[in-house]
């Protein structure tokens, strides 16, 4: 029993080592590093906003006009504010610093003997206070900007899902119509069974534009197994299903899963559509920001949202459009789209020239 009684100068050797850990890991907080880094990622992404905008709408993204507006009050606040606050961030990180150099002779002081085992748990104690003076440094100086750096994180957010729309629709295996906006792209699953996700459900992305809702499959697929093991694999990427937003008669969000943390669309058809119910699980992006997306697109309250404006001429051509088939004298009951050249008789099959 006695060989593994606790020698009381190893315990006091590992406290000694204990603060001169600590006391590495304060010299460095005491910069403020974190803080700093905050600091400068911020300054990056104001400074970067105006060519992040100007790029989406080289790419003809047609919406969310408000982030110019956005871009330049975040540049016009920051600039008011941001030496004030890298002077008062550089002015803390000095003061704690110097106020470090006490405790930094009393930890390079520190013996390991017997009688110093009360002033060891004395500096100990002190680091640690000193723990918590630099952690309310950190506080106070993050509060400087806590509240622009919100701002400009939820507008940064919104210009990433635009960035992921645009390169998704560059590499879509179909075309857009002239004209057609995309709104937005997520990824999704399309279930075909009640809900019920399985593994031969079709992966791909989810395009809303400001006439359609369009699928695409996108995933890689087995093709080859050897004792359940996928040996090899295709690319499989086409165009499984596209909508009138204004042949959707219902879209529901729904909040499927134990933590009902799954996002889900669900979409009635107008009669004569691919099909009546769609059911849609989403990765990645709010199914209620969806539901308010197609609902704007529908009501055509998205276009108060443009930057880049309709071609009117284009409009005219599609309220233009026959009602009826010369040919045969058939009703045209499906929705005549900005940026069709031709719409098909569904009675007599005949393509008719706009």
């Amino acid at each position: 029993m006695e060989a593994n009684k606790t020698n009381p100068l190893d315990e006091i050797r590992k406290d000694v080592d204990s603060a001169r850990s600590d006391l590495s890991t304060l010299i460095q907080d005491s910069s403020l590093s974190t803080v700093k880094d905050e600091y400068s990622d911020l300054d990056t992404k104001i400074a970067n906003f105006g060519l992040r905008i100007q790029q989406i709408r080289d790419r003809k993204y047609a919406f969310n006009k408000i982030v110019e507006d956005q871009g330049k009050e975040f540049q016009k606040q920051w600039t008011a504010k941001k030496f004030m606050i890298q002077s008062q961030i550089n002015t803390e990180a000095n003061n704690l610093r110097m106020g470090l150099r006490p405790l930094e002779t009393r930890v390079s002081s520190l013996q390991v003997s017997l009688g110093a085992a009360s002033l060891v748990r004395t500096v100990k104690n002190d680091i640690e206070n000193y723990k918590s003076r630099i952690n309310s440094s950190e506080s106070s100086t993050r509060a400087l900007f806590d509240g622009i750096k919100t701002e400009v994180e939820k507008v940064s957010a919104q210009l990433d899902k635009v960035e992921s729309t645009l390169d998704n629709v560059e590499s879509a295996s179909f075309g857009f119509l002239p004209g057609e906006s995309v709104v937005m792209a997520v990824k999704a699953v399309w279930t075909r069974d009640n809900n019920k996700e399985d593994k031969d459900d079709p992966e791909g992305i989810l395009f809303l534009t400001d006439q359609r809702i369009i699928f695409e499959q996108k995933e890689e697929i087995a093709t080859k197994k050897v004792l359940f093991v996928t040996t090899e694999r295709e690319k499989v990427q086409k165009l499984l299903f596209e909508v009138p937003v204004v042949s959707i008669e219902t879209v529901k969000a729904e909040k499927h899963g134990l933590f009902k943390n799954e996002d889900w669309l669900e979409m009635v058809m107008a009669s004569g559509s691919f099909a009546r119910d769609v059911s849609l699980h989403l990765d990645g992006q709010d199914c209620n920001e969806w539901q308010k997306l197609i609902t704007r697109v529908k009501t055509k309250d998205i276009d108060s949202d443009r930057a880049i404006a309709v071609d009117q001429a284009a409009v005219e051509k599609a309220r233009s459009a026959p009602s009826q088939c010369p040919f045969c004298g058939g009703a045209i009951t499906k929705p005549v789209l900005r940026g069709q050249d031709t719409i098909t008789c569904d009675f007599c099959g005949e393509s008719l020239r706009l």
